[in-house]
């Protein structure tokens, strides 16, 4: 992702300098533009100017979501204090109004809370949750500068399932290696809807990325539990995530003769497949 930044100073060696300190990156990794040269004008006295520059450099995309987390944490921050500031003070307004209430309007009050459906609260509490995070995953992909960004997705239950598209020349930037960028937007996403304090969960997919991969764990762990019942032997798939060995292990146990089992420790963790009498 390119971004770029314009400094002035009295020279453009300052300028450039100035705005390297400012990024943390070296003159070889940068590309500077002078937008102005520097003039001492008529005797050092009138009419000088500063130089101005543009220094230009890709930002990683680790990098920048790591930045947008952060900003994403101080607003949520910011959020939840002033949401407390202003619970206390309904709080303390309601206890002054309820010690100069009378009896029987406390009995009435009562009546009323019981009368509240949760079930419809938390519903309701879920779909604002469920647009909340589609427009988070929107405003990530297009500040990631992708074109042709879609976003559309359902509620399940309590799962928030958002599929995502963008331009397929994008495809691999968006996902990163082994989903490694997309596992990182969705935790983004996860930490600013407080997924777990909400009791909800989320599934991100980019142009069916999940999807693709979840067909070839499937297959892989049908064709291995397969040749364990010809062969008889064990046999141990590739280190996996949680979320795939779980998709592994299902499929396993739908074979006779064959259990599974993982082993390993994370990031190296996998399934053995064996065979049973």
């Amino acid at each position: 992702m390119k971004k770029s930044i314009i400094k002035s100073a009295k020279t453009k060696e300052k300028a450039i300098e100035l705005a390297l300190e400012e990024i943390g990156k070296m003159r070889d990794e940068v590309e500077v533009e002078i937008i102005e040269e520097e003039s001492a004008g008529f005797l050092g006295l009138i009419g000088s100017k500063d130089a101005v520059v543009r220094v230009s450099y890709e930002e990683d995309i680790k990098e920048a979501l790591s930045n947008l987390e952060r900003e994403i944490d101080e607003t949520e921050f910011a959020t939840k204090t002033k949401d407390s500031e202003e619970e206390v003070e309904v709080e303390v307004k309601e206890k002054v109004e309820e010690f100069s209430e009378p009896i029987e309007n406390k009995e009435n009050e009562i009546v009323e809370e019981n009368t509240v459906d949760y079930g419809k609260a938390k519903q309701k509490a879920d779909i604002d949750k469920f647009y909340e995070a589609k427009d988070l995953l929107e405003k990530i992909l297009l500040a990631m500068h992708f074109d042709d960004v879609t976003v559309i997705g359902n509620l399940e239950d309590n799962i928030i399932k958002l599929e995502a598209k963008v331009s397929e020349k994008d495809t691999g930037i968006a996902i990163g290696k082994a989903g490694s960028t997309l596992d990182a937007i969705e935790l983004i996403i996860r930490k600013a809807i407080d997924s777990r304090r909400n009791n909800v969960r989320i599934n991100i997919d980019i142009n069916s990325y999940k999807k693709r991969r979840d067909e070839k764990i499937i297959d892989l762990a049908a064709d291995t539990a397969r040749k364990v019942q010809r062969s008889k032997k064990s046999w141990n798939l590739r280190y996996m995530n949680s979320y795939e060995r779980r998709l592994a292990h299902e499929e396993i146990s739908k074979y006779p003769n064959v259990s599974s089992h993982s082993e390993g420790t994370d990031p190296k963790r996998y399934v053995v497949v064996e065979y049973v009498e």
